[in-house]
């Protein structure tokens, strides 16, 4: 469902026909249906049946996305509905084309144009991968391919997008771990392969993304206490997790640290501030989510202040490559994360 500021659209998959099509119809704020029989969107392709709808605003038409699938494979549709209710394109446009296997599909808008993020599986390869392509606010496609965001090998699920902050947040699951990435209006990936929004123990599953224009909320399932609860965090612009502002004006009582240089060659110096009473865990992670190198803060905590050099080094003393990894600190309560850049 979207909300164009008149109207909201919703659509969905239906079976009426035998095979799977995709239907929608307009919703007024007073919650009158205004086709409740619904009106038929899929079939202008030569798929045999479809699923998966998103749908996003610009405030003024919508856009509707789905997946098309026949005996050859998948494709990615995009059609364009007007602020009536009524179907701009005749046919639907390609995101892409069969060699994939399509698996999620979700959209946003950024008051204008649009940003759809799909995952897919390559016929005869094992892992998941993430994409991202641009559409225009007449349904054009604004990048020639498929622009990549992140691969997991054990897989990528539940991807959800919002826009705020001048940025969209594409935000998923690893089936263990939340993870996101900020991606511009002009197409700049700024976290290629993601940062962590939470990495505590158990599975976190399922993650929604809403923006109030400045700042995400993040919610996600989570089962670290061995049943499964419902945990939020913020995710501001910057990509700073888990702080109400930014990593320079938390909260009294969250967890806040400063990273400096990033990026570094030889060492940089993690300076933390947490809450006295917390129990701490610092963990540094490679862009895959593997856990390369732990401090230890257990022991009776005596100051909220701590530093910590991390000489780009593994647990077990190994020099590491140089790319991106995700420092990661958490309590009970709280979890804050950022990029570190190591160059050699």
């Amino acid at each position: 469902m979207a909300f164009n500021g008149d109207n909201f659209l919703a659509t969905w998959t239906d079976k009426r026909d035998d095979i799977s099509h995709i239907f929608y119809t307009t919703i007024n704020q007073n919650g009158t249906v205004l086709n409740p029989v619904g009106t038929k969107l899929s079939g202008k392709d030569s798929s045999d049946f479809y699923s998966n709808s998103v749908t996003a605003s610009n405030g003024n038409n919508y856009l509707v996305s789905y997946i098309g699938a026949n005996s050859v494979g998948t494709v990615g549709l995009l059609s364009m509905i007007d602020s009536a209710g009524i179907i701009i394109d005749t046919i639907p446009y390609a995101i892409c084309d069969d060699t994939m296997l399509l698996l999620e599909m979700t959209a946003a808008s950024d008051g204008q144009e649009y940003l759809i993020a799909l995952t897919n599986l390559l016929r005869g390869a094992s892992g998941i991968d993430l994409y991202f392509q641009r559409v225009s606010n007449r349904g054009h496609l604004l990048d020639l391919t498929l622009r990549h965001i992140a691969y997991n090998y054990s897989g990528i699920f539940d991807i959800n997008v919002a826009f705020g902050g001048g940025i969209y947040l594409v935000a998923w699951s690893d089936n263990d771990n939340i993870w996101g990435s900020r991606i511009k209006p002009d197409g700049t990936l700024l976290d290629p392969g993601g940062f962590l929004i939470c990495s505590d123990s158990g599975q976190q599953i399922d993650p929604s993304i809403a923006s109030d224009g400045h700042r995400f909320l993040v919610t996600w399932t989570d089962s670290r206490n061995g049943n499964y609860d419902i945990y939020a965090t913020f995710v501001d612009s910057a990509g700073n997790v888990g702080l109400a502002e930014n990593m320079t004006n938390p909260m009294p009582g969250r967890l806040s640290f400063n990273v400096s240089p990033n990026p570094f060659n030889k060492e940089t110096r993690i300076k933390l501030n947490y809450p006295l009473s917390n129990n701490i865990s610092v963990g540094i992670y490679d862009i895959a989510g593997k856990l390369v190198k732990s401090f230890d803060v257990s022991g009776g905590v005596r100051s909220a202040n701590s530093e910590y050099i991390w000489d780009g080094k593994d647990s077990q003393g190994k020099k590491l490559p140089a790319g991106v990894y995700i420092i990661n600190i958490k309590n009970s309560e709280f979890s804050a994360s950022q990029k570190i850049i190591i160059q050699r």
